[in-house]
């Protein structure tokens, strides 16, 4: 086992009290045994502090880190941990998620035996009373399998973040302290850039099996987001990138811009006005806009005289 690498286990916490006992025992109890546990609070407001100072003399946590203010993101939480890590590998081990007890063991065989820079396995919907469901987000990997990071991304990542939850994932932490803090300035697709700039510099490996369980419940910030536009906005940066890149081409380009506008043309935003930025921000000139509305004018039209 000491010929393995040294994982630096980062376990990001706000206002996650009552699943933090059940995150910690997971990590801590895991078959692999040469990590280190970085426990970073954003200065919760709810109970959290008494739970984590029960592990403050644990001989696998080597910090405990309260913010005296928050900071309002949970990306520069994670740069911390990579700055305070040890191990040449690093999980970050979300506060209100889960995990198999094999789930390090597993994604660190995977992870040196293809000398991959990431390895993820499939997760499992989790919700607060510890029912299990599967997980659909993820039906397009549909079996284990290594990958060159840059064929990955090309192949899959463009069809959206199919590693979906950073609890699932382990990385290079050279690699990951190393590229462009961009995803730092985000509130919810950063993540998503994140694994797209580590995955250009290597292999992706990803176990089939579901090993990881991410948790479902009301405090999930992705639907608050995306109500108040501000994943659908982010998430053209990352479209941006990847065109900018070469990992969406040619015709591509056309296609994917247009599912995305579809897809978000579609969604309920908090005002007309949030709708409009995100509208402005997919399609600056109206082109595309004009071209939705005829398609679906065309739709109602057929349905109408009964060519639908």
């Amino acid at each position: 086992m000491n010929k393995l690498p040294l994982v630096s286990v980062i376990v990001p916490n706000y206002n996650h009290a009552k699943f933090l006992d059940e995150r910690i025992q997971s990590v801590l109890n895991q078959t692999y045994k040469n990590f280190e546990v970085i426990i970073l609070d954003d200065k919760s407001s709810d109970n959290s502090l008494e739970i984590i100072n029960k592990y403050r003399e644990n001989s696998f946590v080597s910090h405990i880190i309260v913010n005296s203010v928050n900071s309002g993101s949970t990306f520069k939480q994670w740069h911390k941990g990579f700055e305070l890590a040890k191990g040449e590998v690093v999980w970050i081990a979300e506060s209100d998620d889960s995990c198999d007890k094999h789930f390090l063991e597993t994604l660190v065989n995977g992870y040196v035996a293809n000398d991959a820079v990431l390895a993820f396995c499939r997760s499992c919907k989790y919700d607060v009373a510890g029912n299990k469901e599967h997980y659909e987000h993820q039906d397009k990997l549909a079996c284990e399998l290594t990958m060159p990071g840059p064929d990955f991304i090309s192949e899959y990542m463009i069809l959206g973040n199919l590693v979906a939850n950073a609890s699932s994932a382990i990385f290079n932490r050279n690699l990951a302290i190393a590229i462009d803090r961009q995803y730092m300035t985000m509130r919810g697709e950063g993540d998503f850039l994140f694994w797209i700039e580590l995955m250009e510099h290597g292999n992706v490996f990803f176990c089939d099996k579901a090993l990881n369980l991410f948790r479902f419940h009301t405090s999930n910030t992705t639907s608050s987001l995306t109500f108040k536009g501000i994943n659908p906005i982010e998430h053209k940066v990352v479209f941006d990138y990847l065109v900018k890149h070469n990992h969406i081409t040619g015709l591509l380009r056309i296609k994917e811009r247009w599912f995305c506008i579809c897809s978000f043309f579609s969604l309920d935003y908090e005002s007309k006005e949030i709708k409009k930025r995100v509208v402005k921000t997919w399609d600056p000139y109206g082109f595309f806009t004009v071209c939705y509305f005829l398609a679906r004018l065309k739709g109602c039209i057929f349905k109408k005289i009964g060519w639908s």
